[in-house]
């Protein structure tokens, strides 16, 4: 279970994942949707043995994908399935695996699915391999099935990082050879002299050459990452360490070639680079965990889409559609270019360029626009108005180029700390061989040898990995998980934080603004309301399907539901008409013709239940969403009229409901206004970020009036709050906030631009292409208070790291005045530079394992100047 639950037993923690259950959550059982479904999908299917194996330590889990095409599987199979032999066999790569219970879950699916002939996960690479009898597996099932419970697959493109494999090895064999190396110095220190002969000439040959290979097998990724610097002019934190490397062995090899093995420091030298080589190890490990978790992000390349050639239909990558080719559009599948509909009529989502949950009907002969996706649940045709290259998703699914960094700013303490670092000790260890000449020229040489042993940066090289290592591990169980080496370097420099709305400081879905109108629902009209909106795909409809489900309603397989374009969706039950669908339903008559139901085709019905709903914080307890009671109409009134309830009358004070409404032959029953979820704490992690010293902005590409109303809920001054804009208008507007010290959190591909602009850059949006893999950070969960905590420990770092640096300076001080006085020897070296190792290290998980600062305590920062964009 997670640090904060055992310490806060008061504090409701989530029955899947362990981690804290924001407040304000509608559910005190689960942190987010996404553990709510997953854990009633193990619990239903017999699969609980999974949190046996996790041991209460897991990640929270991510809200199944609806809808998610695949068209990039099916090139895949076909070739698998093209291959000679009685078995096929297919590698993809897996988003969200953390752990041993993951792999024996997908395990237990695959074991359930009949032709499947064998499973291989590989955790830590995020890695699957499948095998499955030729024609008697369903792949896409299977994946279907497994992302279910929150995983994402796609094509095998990770591979482990150079660094991966490379530190370990030279780590184990830096270890075992510094271990004999100590060995060796043993019997210099008991009494092995040059007087013992072969003995002594034979361990200092061994001690030279095995430190030799110490030397170049460790020491090499820091000498190649100095030099690097030093070619590009920038002095890399890499240089004192390798320089500290070079002259320790150069003069401990004059040593040895003078006959003086015993007066040489190789013991202290292997395990110097031992313990850098755990540092740059730890250093990389949790970022490397991080990025595997999510799949590995292609840009264009990784998108694509159904291409009609003739008679036959090829899957092609986006970047290869020409202008005129006829695409063939699955539900799900993207649009990669403007495109002329063909079929009669088509349902789209453009939440990925817009970053709002809209849905629109398109007609035939209408465009389709570039970067919207079929919402609806049959495939349309389409003829492309352009290629490509002239689509406006180009610029907006670049990738940077490699080695680029967003704020190059934070590594200049980090080159001035390497350079007087470099410079101090030369000079030191130059003023000791001075100092100590006039007693002859070895007496000098082993002084300024000990200077050069004693003055190594351990404090850098150890400790500071360590103290990053255990920040990102400690963020990553909060739900914030890093991606970049220097985000941490970045953050304590944001001053301004920029959110998106929808998908950012939204869940990006509808909720109902009361509940008392589903209780207040008799059994028949709960169950009906259910098939009926579960029958569409629009997302006022998914809201009520799935509180309608939590509440035990049934779906009945044979109902025949007809939907009518425009208005909703209606089911004649034993003689009696019930629709679902727009308020003024009931002043419509049969004029309506009616069309296929399912289709996707006449998901406006809902439309109506989401004006005028705005966006209003739980936390808001005025305001008549939040005080509208929804109910069950009357039908006592004099003139034989329904009458409505107070709720079910419109917001204008007009007669009839508002919302989406449920009818009986005509009749309104009940009423359901929806507003978009606003995600549990975000007003009140908005408004400790303000009282933090933080300038909070709202960035939307939105309507400004719905932007201003959630501002208003959230407690963002208007004058922050921007609306209505475009994607070059976000980069351009976090631009003039200025870079250099601004934090975005966006979800839409429509924040791409804004993104690179920015000092750092995060998404919540973990199931989308593209964000991921340009994003800093991402978010796990549906709280923000992991932000919010990042912020504060990086902080909190650079005081610790700085607070090492000034305890190494003052343990160099001593140490150089034990070397200047002539009182230093190899074995006293030996004995003090792992020590002070251990103390640093001591020290700092003593610093950072203080208690957390309570929430909303941290000390106020200087606020920035404001620049209106």
């Amino acid at each position: 279970m997670p640090d904060s639950a055992q310490t806060r037993p008061h504090v409701a923690v989530c029955l899947h994942c362990g981690s804290r259950v924001p407040e304000g959550t509608a559910s005190r059982e689960f942190c987010c949707a996404g553990c709510e479904v997953v854990h009633g999908l193990l619990v239903t299917q017999g699969l609980t043995r999974y949190y046996q194996l996790t041991g209460g330590k897991t990640a929270p889990a991510a809200e199944p994908a609806r809808g998610r095409g695949l068209a990039w599987l099916e090139p895949l199979v076909a070739r698998a399935e093209a291959t000679p032999g009685a078995l096929c066999s297919l590698e993809l790569d897996v988003q969200g695996i953390h752990c041993a219970a993951c792999v024996w879950l997908m395990n237990e699916l695959f074991r359930r699915q009949p032709g499947g002939a064998g499973l291989t996960v590989d955790p830590a690479l995020g890695k699957a391999r499948m095998q499955w009898k030729r024609g008697a597996f369903d792949v896409g099932g299977f994946l279907r099935m497994v992302e279910g419970f929150g995983y994402l697959f796609g094509p095998s493109r990770k591979r482990p990082a150079p660094a991966s494999l490379d530190l370990p090895i030279r780590l184990g064999i830096c270890v075992a050879l510094s271990m004999n190396v100590m060995l060796f110095s043993v019997s210099f220190y008991v009494g092995l002299a040059p007087e013992d002969g072969d003995v002594f000439q034979l361990f200092t040959r061994l001690s030279l050459g095995l430190s030799t290979l110490v030397v170049a097998v460790g020491g090499w990724p820091f000498f190649r990452s100095a030099w690097q610097g030093l070619r590009r002019g920038v002095p890399h934190l890499d240089l004192p360490i390798a320089l500290g490397i070079l002259l320790v062995f150069g003069t401990s090899l004059v040593q040895a070639r003078g006959g003086r093995g015993d007066l040489a420091y190789f013991d202290t030298l292997n395990t110097f680079v031992t313990l850098m080589l755990v540092g740059r190890w730890l250093q990389q490990r949790v970022l490397e965990r991080n990025r595997r978790f999510l799949l590995e992000d292609d840009g264009a390349d990784g998108l694509f889409v159904r291409r009609q050639e003739g008679e036959r239909l090829a899957t092609v990558r986006v970047s290869q559609v020409a202008e005129g080719d006829l695409l063939v559009i699955a539900p799900g599948d993207l649009v990669p270019v403007e495109a002329e509909l063909l079929d009669a009529s088509a349902r789209v989502s453009t939440d990925w360029m817009t970053g709002e949950p809209d849905e629109r009907e398109v007609a035939v002969g209408e465009a389709l626009p570039a970067g919207a996706f079929n919402a609806g649940r049959e495939a349309v045709r389409a003829k492309a108005r352009q290629s490509f290259q002239d689509s406006p998703l180009v610029a907006l699914l670049r990738r940077a180029p490699e080695g680029t960094s967003r704020g190059a700013g934070h590594t200049r303490f980090w080159e001035a700390v390497s350079r007087r670092w470099v410079v101090t000790v030369l000079a030191v260890s130059a003023l000791g061989l001075v100092l100590w000449w006039p007693s002859g020229p070895d007496k000098a040489l082993e002084v300024a040898v000990a200077l050069l042993v004693v003055t190594c940066p351990c404090a850098i090289g150890i400790a500071t990995p360590l103290a990053y290592e255990w920040v990102q591990a400690r963020l990553r169980r909060e739900g914030f998980f890093i991606r970049s080496t220097d985000l941490l370097d970045r953050l304590p420099r944001v001053r301004q934080v920029l959110f998106d709305k929808t998908g950012t400081l939204t869940l990006g879905r509808m909720e109902l603004v009361d509940r008392a109108s589903l209780d207040a629902l008799t059994e028949e009209a709960r169950d009906v309301a259910f098939n009926l909106a579960s029958r569409s795909n629009h997302p006022v409809s998914r809201c009520l399907s799935d509180s309608l489900s939590r509440m035990g309603a049934r779906f009945v397989p044979e109902a025949r539901v007809t939907e009518h374009p425009g208005q909703g969706l209606e089911w004649v039950r034993h003689g009696v008409s019930w629709r679902l669908g727009r308020a003024d339903w009931h002043l419509v008559r049969d004029s309506i013709a009616p069309g296929s139901a399912g289709h996707g085709h006449g998901a406006e019905l809902f439309e109506e239940g989401l004006e005028g709903t705005g966006f209003t914080s739980r936390l808001d307890a005025g305001g008549e969403a939040a005080s509208s009671q929804a109910g069950v109409a009357s039908h006592g009134s004099e003139s034989g009229a329904p009458v409505l309830p107070r709720a079910l009358l419109r917001a204008d004070g007009t007669d009839g409901p508002r919302g989406t409404v449920l009818f009986r032959d005509g009749s309104p029953l009940a009423s359901f206004p929806v507003r978009e979820a606003l995600r549990p704490d975000a007003r009140r992690e908005v408004l400790a970020l303000q009282a933090e010293g933080h300038a909070v902005w709202l960035i939307s590409g939105d309507a400004p009036a719905r932007v201003r109303e959630l501002a208003v809920s959230i407690g963002v001054p208007l004058e922050r709050a921007l609306g209505g804009l475009r994607p070059e208008d976000k980069a351009w507007a976090v631009s003039r906030l200025g870079a250099t010290d601004s934090l975005y959190l966006g979800d839409g591909v429509n924040d791409s631009l804004a993104f690179e602009r920015a000092l750092c850059a995060g998404t919540p949006a973990i199931d989308r292409p593209v964000m991921p893999g340009k994003s800093d950070f991402f978010l796990v969960g549906e709280g923000l208070s992991s932000l919010r905590e990042a912020l504060r420990l990086s902080r909190h770092l650079r005081h610790v790291v700085r607070r090492l640096l000034v305890l190494a300076i003052g343990y160099n001080a001593v140490a150089v005045a034990v070397c200047l006085a002539g009182w230093m020897t190899p074995l006293r070296a030996a004995v003090a530079m792992p020590a002070t190792s251990l103390a640093t290290v001591l020290f700092t998980l003593w610093s950072l394992s203080a208690p957390r600062a309570p929430r909303g305590a941290s000390a106020p920062l200087d606020r920035p100047t404001e620049v209106p964009a």
